[in-house]
């Protein structure tokens, strides 16, 4: 792969995480949203169940976890837009000058 395959492929999703962030920052009211995207790498096998399919992670960037009820919305949410979720979670930790792991939402869809 050139340096230049590279480059195009970055930033092929700005405009889905950009909608997506906007959708979730106004319907949950969370002002710190962050959603990224990508395409896993080519070259997979017929029968790989990720050929042809692409990735995000929505994260929440909140100091708490979210009610059951609400969080369950959100994942529902995700799912209505089309994705499938393969991953989340209502967590929220820190590590004291290490770290914070926030609550997420993972999730695959076709390229």
């Amino acid at each position: 792969m050139k340096l230049s395959d590279i480059i195009l492929e970055y930033g092929e999703y700005n405009e889905q995480e950009d909608a997506l962030q906007a959708e979730l920052s106004k319907r949950f009211d969370i002002s710190r949203v962050y959603v990224s995207m990508g395409t896993y790498a080519g070259g997979r096998e017929d029968d790989d169940p990720l050929k042809d399919m692409s990735y995000g992670k929505v994260t929440f960037m909140v100091k708490s976890e979210f009610e059951d009820s609400e969080w369950k919305e959100m994942v529902n949410y995700i799912e209505e837009k089309g994705y499938t979720i393969t991953q989340d979670s209502n967590y929220f930790d820190e590590d004291p000058g290490e770290r914070y792991w926030y609550p997420s939402i993972n999730f695959n869809f076709k390229a």
